[in-house]
């Protein structure tokens, strides 16, 4: 299958010649006749690649199937794009959108949800997977996540790969995802944990948390000391949804008992359909989320006391980060290089019924403190579900679907987010 792929050669001309080489601004468009592209996600391998995966869906909605693009991290010069064999039936969902997690000896799993084969609900989901031990070059047949014929419903997982010098020898992935055993309520899910091994084969599941939200997406990383950090939002006192964090000092074995980022106190008997991001730096852990309790949007915390040398973490008071703007959702955070935070969301603007979805940006330093927010936007298109990745320097990666009535592509672009 042939996929037609678009760069704008005006703007990267123009940053060529305007800029100086560390600020150049590169964009490139995906999209086909005949198909629907959606739900990017970004990752980087071992072999100095920007990985970018998204979601297709043909017009008539008969096929759909996973792509991937590699990039040059450093300069981030496209190097090839193909379809990922054997995952035929994703069924694209923003909120529950397909992640890759590479380890560096090339292990790759990719995760994505389809409709459910064992459920009469049809807004369930099934997580299948597919994994290479060739960096990508190969890749199996997909599997399901779940094999208990007592799951019904699994969606919005979260991927963790362990890094640096105090890594397990086992270089399994660490994957946490929804499920609907084990429920105590009739409404909220339940949070498992598991492993998948460079085998392929699911180790080590087991429930972690209950009472979940059943339709907001989950957040996982693990950092450089192998602590576990994972949040997600959850059920309180029969309405309240907030955010919860957990994490795990021994790789896995046990998690601590969950706390609230934030006390907001939202009391909603809905589903927001927008979960918490992560990042970590020297200064601790950073978390951004949506709300609608004491404020509108979008809103950021970070640790008083560093997770690495801390089990029971304090978080500072919130902060507004998108204005009150209770359209503002799908918050996603990333540390630069010298910790740095860069954030991003998705909003319609303030005091216009005309204008489209736009992706607001805003710099911090490590310590959290604002720096600037700005805008991307396009006078025709929807951008939504930005997801970001940082670059060398002062540059970040960020991808978006863009919108267009019943037509979506994917547009990738690095960004110079300046000092």
């Amino acid at each position: 299958m042939k996929i037609c792929f678009y760069l704008w050669i005006a703007l990267e001309l123009i940053f060529w010649t305007s800029c100086s080489q560390q600020q150049r601004t590169f964009e490139y468009v995906f999209k086909q006749d005949g198909w629907n592209f959606s739900c990017p996600y970004l990752t980087s391998d071992a072999r100095g690649h920007l990985l970018l995966t998204w979601a297709g869906a043909d017009t008539s909605g008969k096929q759909s199937q996973l792509w991937m693009a590699r990039f040059n991290i450093n300069s981030f010069r496209l190097q090839d794009k193909f379809p990922v064999a054997h995952t035929a039936g994703v069924y694209p969902h923003g909120e529950n959108l397909p992640k890759l997690a590479c380890t560096e000896d090339g292990f790759w799993v990719l995760a994505f949800g389809t409709v459910a084969h064992r459920s009469s609900n049809p807004y369930a989901g099934e997580i299948q997977y597919v994994y290479s031990t060739d960096a990508g070059r190969h890749w199996s047949a997909a599997q399901p996540l779940v094999t208990d014929s007592s799951s019904h419903d699994q969606r919005y997982f979260a991927l963790g790969v362990a890094e640096g010098e105090n890594q397990p020898a086992s270089k399994s992935i660490s994957i946490i995802w929804m499920d609907d055993r084990l429920k105590t309520r009739p409404e909220g899910s339940t949070l498992f944990f598991a492993r998948i091994s460079p085998s392929g084969n699911v180790s080590d599941s087991k429930p972690i948390a209950y009472q979940l939200c059943p339709c907001c997406r989950t957040a996982m990383l693990i950092d450089t000391h192998q602590v576990i950090h994972i949040a997600y939002r959850q059920i309180l006192s029969d309405s309240i949804r907030d955010i919860m964090y957990m994490a795990s000092y021994d790789q896995g074995k046990t998690f601590t008992q969950p706390q609230r980022v934030s006390v907001d106190n939202w009391v909603i008997r809905a589903c927001p359909h927008s979960g918490p991001d992560m990042a970590v730096n020297a200064q601790g852990l950073h978390v951004v989320w949506y709300t609608l309790s004491h404020g509108q949007g979008i809103f950021y915390t970070h640790t008083v006391a560093s997770p690495a040398t801390e089990k029971h973490v304090a978080f500072a008071a919130r902060q507004q980060v998108s204005g009150f703007n209770m359209s503002a959702k799908h918050a996603q955070i990333a540390a630069l290089p010298d910790g740095r935070l860069v954030i991003a969301w998705d909003e319609f603007p303030l005091h216009s019924t005309t204008a489209h979805q736009r992706i607001g940006m805003q710099l911090r330093t490590a310590d959290g403190k604002w720096i600037k927010t700005w805008y991307i936007a396009d006078p025709g298109c929807d951008l939504q579900f930005p997801v970001l990745f940082p670059l060398g320097g002062d540059r970040v990666a960020i991808a978006y679907t863009c919108q267009q009535g019943r037509r979506s592509m994917v547009v990738c672009r690095s960004l110079f987010v300046g000092k």
